[in-house]
């Protein structure tokens, strides 16, 4: 039969016998596996809370003001009391409980409601393959802005079983080695970790704001006195450009009034020089004139 047949035949809410589901173990079967040791190693009753099972808080700790991992349980009352998830900072921890997954077998991870109105985030992966052995490795990070407490035994995360069935089951490869503290390349990331506080970013971000603000209100007021300057320098050019034709007007006026004053001048010569011609002429005959009245007295009194 074709795949269009099993199809027809078959729909998808209809379970086949070669191809069953997985199957969620529930309470009772998670407390067997408490009570027995067998895939929960290291658990408790308590922790089994329906169809999921809770993962607790070991004592073993990898913070970067440590370099190395520490043991909770060895540290002084003040320093457990100082033992947080700063804000801003990532801690990874491991579980108190151990698993041994068979082959056919597989655990999703879900987040603790309450961690995550914590403000915490879980990091890490959250399917746990077949054939896996070990604790679990969890980062915690603080997005809050507040210090988040690490108390051993404090629930971290919860898991859902899965038993895989038919063609579902394969040959799984088993880890290197089963998990049961912190890889070497991660304790060497986190001696070089520096946890950045997300008040430090948030003071940093509202700086470089003002800073902002400031430069902006500088190159307006630059642009303002540029903008004065460019009128005032403006106006002096316009004053100059005026300045300046009026002073061409002026020596253009100058210019003309000089020759208007040539020509009255010698037009004034040229009448002098008229009028003493005229005048020589009159005292000719004005000469002349005496002269023959002078005669004629002379002959009219003298007898000459």
């Amino acid at each position: 039969m074709n795949a269009l047949a099993l199809a027809l035949h078959f729909p998808a809410w209809v379970e086949r016998e070669d191809e069953k589901m997985p199957t969620m173990i529930t309470g009772k079967e998670l407390r067997a596996a408490v009570e027995e040791g067998s895939f929960i190693q290291g658990g408790d009753f308590s922790c089994v809370e329906g169809v999921k099972y809770d993962f607790r808080l070991s004592a073993r700790i990898l913070k970067a003001r440590y370099t190395s991992p520490i043991d909770a349980t060895k540290l002084t009352e003040t320093e457990k009391q100082n033992l947080n998830v700063e804000p801003g900072e990532a801690v990874f921890v491991l579980t108190e409980e151990r698993l041994k997954l068979p082959e056919n077998m597989v655990a999703q991870l879900s987040p603790k409601r309450k961690l995550s109105h914590a403000g915490i985030l879980t990091l890490g992966g959250f399917t746990i393959d077949p054939r896996y052995e070990g604790r679990l490795l969890l980062g915690l990070f603080n997005f809050s802005s507040t210090p988040f407490a690490l108390i051993p035994g404090k629930k971290v995360i919860a898991a859902t079983f899965y038993k895989l069935e038919g063609s579902e089951v394969g040959e799984f490869p088993a880890p290197v080695a089963p998990l049961d503290d912190f890889p070497d390349e991660l304790i060497q990331v986190m001696q070089k970790y520096h946890p950045v506080a997300l008040q430090s970013v948030t003071d940093l971000v509202k700086r470089l704001q003002e800073d902002m603000l400031t430069l902006r209100d500088e190159v307006k007021s630059h642009e303002t006195w540029y903008q004065r300057f460019k009128d005032s320098l403006d106006a002096h050019n316009a004053q100059i450009g005026g300045l300046a034709n009026d002073l061409k007007a002026e020596v253009e006026v100058r210019k003309g009034g000089h020759d208007e004053m040539t020509i009255a001048i010698r037009g004034m010569q040229s009448a002098l020089v008229f009028l003493k011609g005229a005048a020589w002429v009159v005292i000719g005959i004005f000469g002349a004139g005496v002269a023959a009245l002078l005669g004629w007295l002379g002959k009219g009194l003298f007898g000459l």
